[in-house]
């Protein structure tokens, strides 16, 4: 990850393919992350530089069972159309990016709307 100083607004999603319609359709604030609802775990940070450039996104898997968190993909979603980006969201859900052999611990500050109120990402 690039921002490993970013605070993060976890956004709950009820499905893969929202999350797929939201992260290639839109641009998002950088401090923008989401998460799919009964797969907490796994949440998708905003990792770009600049609102107005590519959307990048980190993927980290928390909660693990030693207490870290992990970032096990890093996705253009700017590059991807629907199909792939639902694809790339699904394959992390089923556990298939779990054991990257690029995953990294990080260090990440995550949290709830409700606690992230504004910051300087923030639209």
């Amino acid at each position: 990850m690039l921002h490993d100083d970013r605070i993060w607004s976890v956004r709950e999603i009820e499905s893969a393919e929202e999350l797929a319609r939201l992260l290639t359709e839109a641009t998002w604030c950088c401090c923008q992350a989401f998460s799919v609802q009964g797969y907490q775990q796994y949440v998708w940070v905003n990792d770009s530089t600049t609102p107005d450039r590519l959307q990048e996104y980190g993927i980290l898997k928390w909660n693990c069972s030693d207490g870290k968190i992990m970032q096990i993909e890093s996705i253009t979603f700017s590059w991807c159309n629907f199909d792939q980006a639902l694809q790339f969201i699904q394959m992390t859900l089923s556990g298939k990016d779990d054991n990257n052999s690029f995953a990294c611990e990080v260090v990440s500050t995550l949290q709830t709307p409700l606690e992230h109120g504004k910051c300087q990402h923030c639209a």
